[in-house]
Parts: structure tokens; sequence; C-alpha cells
């Protein structure tokens, strides 16, 4: 991670008329990898195709042979006009500029700086020089009866870099600097619209759950460079997946004895929208990383990460870390990924909570002196409706599984595909399960315990299947 003021640029990308390996990027990009642009041009070219063709069918070629995705808008808007609003048209010069000499058209890309890689594209405008001797046509250039030069090819161009492409060292590319007899995007121009906006692909994506995670950050995870496709930052960073379905406030914490640790939240279009700024000079300062924030119905990333160079010389680039988490809620979790026990898909909506307040609020640390009720919902599938079945909880503490059995005793799980039943029944459309009731910690003896309960149903047509959540419901417990 590298400290970034807030900036805002504008850099114009021209296409010559006239003037060699591959692409260049620089990482920045249009966050979620999709923006809309206004086309509406009138008049026609010679060969009998409207203006406004060149650019809806350029921009059709893009979308159906890249994971960008543009979205026409068909109105008219000033592309020189700093609006938020991509739009192109021609003109006789360059916003109240020059073109300059063989300049058949000019994009126009406004960024603004993002915590994590490259600046982000939020505007992009293409303005056409009028002065030039225009036509839509296929094939070389220069051919007896055909005028002019073919506009959709240089569309094509210019929408590349509004996608945030530079010029291509390649000659077999729409994207080298010069209009070509090419007039379709190339190989080399798809690689590098694929390399800009696969970030995710590039990097393993890992499980988040709640209470503990022991991880590390090494040579063997991926970069910030690889992730935003950007330069200048080479600190490892593991990502994990956080699906939000309630309004709940996350408290994160990063321990390390010597990794320089910080946290990072982003949004799922991978932009920062919280994060752990350590002053480098606080004199409380230490190797982790803490971070609270509010989070609303959604998905998220839950970024590990460390700084490129040290804030501290006691700490370093590389090495493990413990990440826990809590949260606090006014409702019961949901657990968007769900699956079953014989690795088919999940079927079923599973929710659950722990309260010390009788529902209140929910959370998972809780003191060893808390009275805790933890209760689950299960929304059956409608397949499994008014069938006989059960339901099941199990108790996950370190590398020992318990079941609640009918009697509302945990006993341990003989590991042999014959799960214990918490209720037998008709399933119903939605079922209550209570998994504990008044439950103080201390009068057990426990001052401190970390267990995930995950809970599951099944049908008595087939009781070696399990339908469950397949992120635990995390219940710590401390002094």
């Amino acid at each position: 991670m590298k400290r970034l003021l807030p900036l805002l640029l504008l850099i114009a990308h021209p296409m010559l008329a006239t003037s060699l390996h591959a692409f260049e990027i620089t990482g920045r990009k249009w966050p979620g990898g999709k923006t809309d642009f206004s086309i509406n041009l009138s008049g026609t070219a010679p060969s009998g195709i409207g203006w406004n063709s060149a650019f809806t069918s350029a921009i059709a070629e893009w979308n159906s042979r890249t994971p960008f995705q543009f979205t026409v808008i068909p109105e008219s808007q000033n592309p020189c006009t700093n609006d938020r609003i991509n739009a192109v048209d021609f003109a006789a010069d360059l916003c109240g500029g020059e073109f300059g000499k063989n300049v058949l058209a000019v994009t126009l890309n406004s960024y603004s700086t993002e915590i994590l890689g490259a600046p982000s594209i939020y505007e992009s405008d293409i303005v056409v020089n009028s002065g030039e001797n225009f036509n839509i046509f296929d094939g070389n250039l220069g051919r007896p009866g055909l005028p002019g030069l073919d506009l959709q090819r240089i569309a094509l161009h210019e929408l590349g870099h509004a996608i945030g492409l530079d010029h291509s060292a390649s000659v077999n590319a729409i994207m080298r600097p010069t209009i070509s007899n090419l007039f379709h995007l190339q190989a080399d121009d798809i690689l590098a619209v694929e390399t800009l906006y696969g970030g995710l692909a590039r990097c393993a994506v890992r499980e988040f759950r709640f209470g503990l995670i022991n991880d590390a950050l090494d040579e063997s995870d991926c970069t910030v460079e690889q992730l935003t496709a950007s330069v200048g930052d080479d600190s490892y960073i593991d990502l994990y997946r956080l699906d939000v379905a309630t309004r709940s406030t996350f408290n994160f914490a990063m321990n390390s004895s010597g990794l320089d640790s910080v946290l990072l939240v982003a949004n799922a279009n991978l932009q920062v929208i919280g994060y752990d700024d350590k002053p480098r000079s606080a004199p409380d300062r230490s190797c982790n990383s803490s971070l609270t924030i509010t989070l609303s119905p959604g998905s998220y990333y839950l970024l590990a990460n460390t700084f490129d160079e040290p804030l501290d010389a006691t700490c370093t680039t590389a090495g493990s870390y413990q990440l826990s988490t809590t949260f606090s809620s006014a409702s019961f979790l949901t657990f968007a990924a769900t699956e079953s026990f014989s690795g088919g898909p999940g079927f079923g909506q599973f929710s659950a909570g722990i309260t010390a307040n009788n529902g209140l609020s929910y959370s998972n640390r809780f003191r060893s002196t808390d009275s805790l009720d933890i209760n689950a919902t299960v929304a059956i599938d409608a397949a499994h409706q008014g069938q006989p079945g059960f339901l099941v909880v199990a108790a996950l503490i370190g590398n020992e599984i318990l079941m609640l059995n009918a009697e509302g005793e945990f006993v341990a799980y003989a590991n042999n595909g014959v799960f214990e039943r918490a209720i037998s029944k008709t399933l119903g459309s939605l079922e209550q399960v209570l998994i504990a009731s008044d439950l103080v910690p201390a009068s057990l003896g426990i001052t401190s315990i970390v267990v995930d309960f995950v809970v599951g149903y099944g049908l008595d047509s087939n009781p070696g299947e399990l339908y469950f959540h397949s992120t635990p419901l995390n219940l710590t417990v401390t002094p």
C-alpha cells in the first residue's frame, strides 16, 4: 500500500494520421469495468453509413470481445464539459485549443486518486477533428472509390483510450499510435483489456471467517501490482470476500509480531472505502492494524496488506499475521453462501445470531459472564418443504466437532456420515432452531473459548445429504 493525497488528472490521448511486442497500461481504469457513453452524431459518411454507427459499432465490438462493457446513451452531450458524462462529437478545435498536426481525434480522460493502485477514470470524452476527411468502410486505407479515413477504426482506437489503454508498441494492434489497415480489434488489444481488468482472476480470494484467521504475507501471495495492474506497489496482499446481508458494524484486527500490517475494506469494484491510515509518527505505533467500519448489505473485500516500504524500522513487509473480526448488528446474521454435504449446490437460506440483551443487538464477542441466547432460522428450499426431515447444529472447537442432540446437549461427532439430529419433523417453510438459552460460559468454567456454529437440514429420504451455510456463526468468549 502507498499513502496518497487526493488528485484529479486530465490526460489527452491523440491519434495521429501518420508516423511496435505489445500493449501499454498504467492501471488507470473504470471501477467495475463498465461505463455509460453518450453518442448522438448526426450526418452520413460518403459510403452511406451514419456517423453514429461508427461509434456504436465500435462499442459493440469492445463489449463482445473483451470483459469491458459500455452502455450507449443515445443523446448529445458536450465532450468539452467536465460534467462526469462521457461524450463524443466533431469539433473544429480541441476544446478551444489546437488539435496539432495529423491528429484525427483526441480522448480526454479525467482521473481521481484511489487508495490502492492507480487512479480511476471518472470521465472520458472524445473530440473528433472535423477538419479531417472521414468515411466509414472496412479493409485497407487509400482504396480507389473510398476517399477519406475510416472513422470506425478511429472510434475503436479512441474507445480503447476511454477504457484505460495507452498506445501499443505492436504494429498488430488497433491501439498502435497511428491509423493503419487494421479495422478490427486484435489479440494485443483484447489481452490488454483482460490484463487491465483481470486482477481478481490473477489473485486468490480467500474464504472469510469470523473469529480467528491465521495466515501470512509472503512471496506466494498476490501483490498490489498484480491485483490492480498498476506499477509502483509490489507489497503483498490477501483478499477475503465478505458478503453482508444486514447492515452491521465490523471491527477488524490484524496482529503480527513483525509484519507492517495494514487493513483495508473495498467494495465489489475493489475501490477502497475504509482503511487504517497508521500515522508514521504515532508514539504507540506497532506492527498491528485495526479498522472499524459499518457496512450496508452488499459484497465487499477485506484486504490484508502491508506498506510497500515499512513505516517502522522494527516491522517488515512479509510475515505471519492473525486476523480477528467482531461484528455488531441489530438483527440476525444472514449467510449468503450455502452448500451441501455431498458437494452439490446448496439450498435454503440460513440466519443466526447471538445476543446478550434479549435481541436488542447481536454480536460474536462476549464476556464469559454474559448470559447468551443463540438462535437460528432456516428458510427451507421450496422443493423440500412438506417432506419428513431433520435439522442439525454443529459446534466446531479447534479440531473437535460437537453436534446438538434432541435433548439439547452437544455430543462428539463420530465423523461417520451419520448426523446427530437436533430436531426431527416434517419441514415447513421457515424453521426455528434454539441452540442455547441463558448460557453463561463462566458458570460452566469457561473463561475464554472460540466456537464456530453451523446449522443445516436434511431429508429422511436422503439422510446422508445435508444443506448448510459454509461461513460459520462465530462465538468468541473472553474473560
